[in-house]
């Protein structure tokens, strides 16, 4: 299946930004797994008639496709849209996922931002629900402006329940 046909045209897109943000976090996270493979690798060689790099090669080989070309496999999946009374969030590479929230459950709103976020100018929205499963939507990659924006017209929505 191609990308636009994982998520519907009607749904809005994520910032561009957000692209390199997975792309470092990717990054980030995939470096510790890398450097424990090069040490086995290490002592492979040293163990046993192993060739050395071998398994160094192909770690570096994954970890390059890892960040790479999966962000951006990931980013062409998430895609959201906003209604009158619920917000619809499709995500997922391999495993798919199609979460729809109606305003009238929304009991919190949050828009967050890490140091990554930060020095790309995105933000996450976050809605806490009531309920104990699957109490947290978050949309990740939204320009800062877009998130504020969202979460006041969320806010008008549900009325005069949040300060």
């Amino acid at each position: 299946m191609s990308d636009d046909q994982q998520r519907p045209e009607s749904f809005e897109r994520l910032d561009p930004r957000q692209k390199w943000v997975i792309r470092i976090h990717t990054a980030l996270i995939g470096l510790v797994p890398a450097a424990a493979l090069g040490i086995a690798d290490l002592v492979l060689a040293t163990e046993i008639p192993w060739q050395y790099g071998a398994v160094s090669l192909a770690v570096v080989l994954l970890y390059l496709i890892a960040v790479t070309v999966f962000p951006g496999r990931r980013y062409r999946r998430w895609g959201y849209q906003m209604g009158e009374e619920a917000i619809r969030i499709v995500s997922g590479w391999i495993f798919r996922k199609d979460t729809v929230v109606p305003f009238a459950r929304v009991q919190h709103i949050d828009v967050s931002r890490g140091p990554i976020e930060r020095m790309f100018g995105v933000a996450t929205l976050t809605l806490h629900t009531a309920g104990s499963y699957n109490s947290t939507v978050a949309l990740p990659g939204l320009a800062i402006d877009d998130a504020n924006r969202m979460r006041e017209e969320i806010r008008r929505q549900i009325g005069h329940d949040l300060p």
